[in-house]
């Protein structure tokens, strides 16, 4: 122990004595673990903001989404008596899947709401009572919409909270609030909503902070005259969203859901099944795959690194070879050498480390700053540069240690 650490102050005092030198050669490192740090902190929190997006879905929900389907689509599905998602579906899947907990349908609304802000432009929806269970919406004042509602037709909304902030006084429970030619009473207030940009793709979640929600059934007395004939026939739903017991049973009971669908549809593939699990499954694959590519590349760095670093220990190890016989002279064998040398590689690599992953956290918070994108910087981001960085001084170190080491002790003597 005591010899290496001696080795470790020669090394060490070498070093010091060739500042310019050892400066220069640490540059590739520091680019490469930089590099390195930033790559896989990218990915990260790409892969972060996706599975929080997806998660916000719900990983035990199963989602029926209807299609928007062309003029010859819809004459094909009236031919074979599919009017796309309806209370029909809700139906047969809530008595037809054993594992189905929950299951609610939604209703997108064209309709014109009075006295809201000019900044907004809210989005009616007519839905189920277990719709708030289901996607765990939290009121701050009042409650949701309930079962007696929807059997009632009592004309009652929940407002999302941009929308009772930008209605003021009128936005709270008990008051009213007219839609089209109707006054709906205000029983709820949502608590504000954090919600994640779409990146998942398939499906993008509900901005509810500028949604009023209204009992499924009542949107009958929203239909404009001039259209209610052209509208009379429409029953479709927008989404039907159906909750599990548990999260293994997500992906048969997707099956068996469709299953029941295509029979109700009568093979009309006017829906469209989202199952957020498999997303964040397919989303997690897919990010370790991206960060093995972007690693992979910021690793050409490091190696561009190494190689420099064994250039300049090949020089230095030329520079040295009078100190080189006069270590070998007093005592010291070939492992000391080549000890020696490995040291002085792994210091330079490990300083260079250090160095670049304090360039990199500054270089992520920029990028971070100037993009606006959501960076994540974890322990696996620091320690695998940092790894890296020593593994590699090792590597490129180790060539110039043995050639020094086989220098024959007489010859490094007479070498002027």
């Amino acid at each position: 122990m005591d010899k290496f650490i001696k080795t470790i102050r020669i090394a060490t005092r070498s070093l010091m004595q060739h500042k310019l030198r050892s400066f220069l050669s640490v540059l590739g490192i520091v680019c490469g673990v930089m590099a390195v740090l930033s790559m896989i902190s990218i990915g990260e929190g790409a892969k972060q903001e996706v599975v929080q997006q997806i998660e916000q879905l719900g990983t035990r929900n199963i989602y029926l989404k209807a299609v928007n389907l062309t003029s010859d689509q819809r004459q094909k599905a009236r031919e074979r008596l599919s009017t796309g998602l309806t209370h029909l579906d809700v139906k047969r899947i809530l008595t037809g899947c054993r594992d189905v907990h929950l299951a609610a349908a939604l209703k997108e609304i064209t309709a014109t709401v009075a006295d809201t802000p000019g900044e907004i432009s809210p989005q009616v929806v007519a839905a189920s009572a277990s719709y708030g269970e289901i996607q765990n919406l939290v009121l701050s004042r009042g409650r949701f919409i309930g079962a007696l509602d929807a059997l009632q037709k009592n004309m009652v909304c929940v407002l999302g909270d941009d929308v009772a902030e930008g209605m003021g006084a009128q936005g709270k429970p008990g008051q009213y609030v007219r839609i089209e030619n109707h006054l709906f009473r205000v029983v709820g207030v949502l608590n504000r909503f954090h919600r994640k940009e779409s990146k998942a793709g398939a499906i993008a979640v509900r901005n509810y902070n500028e949604m009023i929600f209204i009992p499924l059934g009542t949107e009958s007395n929203l239909v404009r005259p001039a259209s209610r004939e052209q509208r009379s026939s429409d029953q479709g739903l927008s989404e039907v969203v159906i909750q599990v017991h548990r999260t293994d049973q997500v992906l048969s009971t997707a099956k068996i859901v469709d299953r029941i669908v295509q029979v109700t549809h009568n093979n009309v593939k006017d829906y469209q099944m989202i199952i957020p699990r498999e997303l964040l499954q397919q989303a997690r694959k897919t990010q370790r795959t991206f960060n093995i590519v972007l690693g992979a590349i910021a690793g050409v760095s490091l190696l561009v690194g190494g190689i420099g670093i064994m250039n300049i220990m090949l020089a230095t190890v030329t520079e040295r070879i009078r100190e080189i016989g006069i270590r070998r002279a007093v005592g010291a064998n070939r492992n000391n050498i080549i000890t020696q040398f490995l040291v002085e590689a792994v210091i330079l690599t490990f300083t260079g480390g250090l160095i670049g992953i304090a360039a990199g956290i500054g270089a992520v918070a920029a990028i971070a700053t100037l993009s606006g994108w959501y960076i994540a910087i974890t322990p696996w981001a620091i320690a695998a540069p940092l790894v890296m960085s020593i593994l590699a001084g090792i590597f490129f170190g180790l060539y110039p240690a043995v050639q020094a080491a086989r220098m024959d002790p007489v010859a490094a003597l007479r070498h002027e």
